[in-house]
């Protein structure tokens, strides 16, 4: 069975009930017609990138990107803001495939550092590991505040 990574397209949206696992897997349940909406937003925006892992015809991971400016320095980085491995395929190397895809694309378009922010919580911390086993470095620490 083939393996396949590449950006999303428009025609994705007619799989969106395999997206929605995907989103629940990644501790952001949403319903179907906020995920459509969301997602044709995203792909008409220039500077978001949705790369999807294809496994036969199935869509089995995804990576949200952003590729964004530095304020401190010139030049422009990618922000990995979505990252999620359908949990029947996890520990099976895709994980790495789509993450190496994600790297090379940011290449592409021309970004010194890719960057993500990963919850403390202990069930992030096998994802924290796979990061760390592929490259990143925990540089900082993430904030929010609620503006609702």
């Amino acid at each position: 069975m083939t393996i396949e990574t590449r950006l999303f397209e428009e025609q994705d949206l007619n799989k969106i009930n395999e997206l929605l696992v995907l989103y629940e897997q990644l501790g952001y349940p949403t319903i179907t017609e906020d995920l459509f909406n969301r997602l044709k937003r995203i792909y008409n925006h220039e500077d978001y990138y949705l790369l999807l892992l294809i496994k036969g015809d199935v869509i089995i991971g995804l990576s949200g990107m952003c590729k964004m400016m530095f304020y401190e320095k010139n030049g422009e980085y990618m922000r990995l803001l979505a990252f999620v491995i359908n949990s029947n395929y996890r520990e099976k190397g895709y994980g790495t495939i789509l993450l190496k895809e994600s790297e090379m694309l940011a290449i592409q378009l021309g970004c010194k550092i890719i960057t993500l922010n990963s919850g403390k919580r202990e069930e992030r911390d096998n994802a924290h590991s796979f990061y760390k086993s592929n490259g990143f470095e925990n540089k900082s620490s993430g904030f929010s505040k609620s503006l609702e």
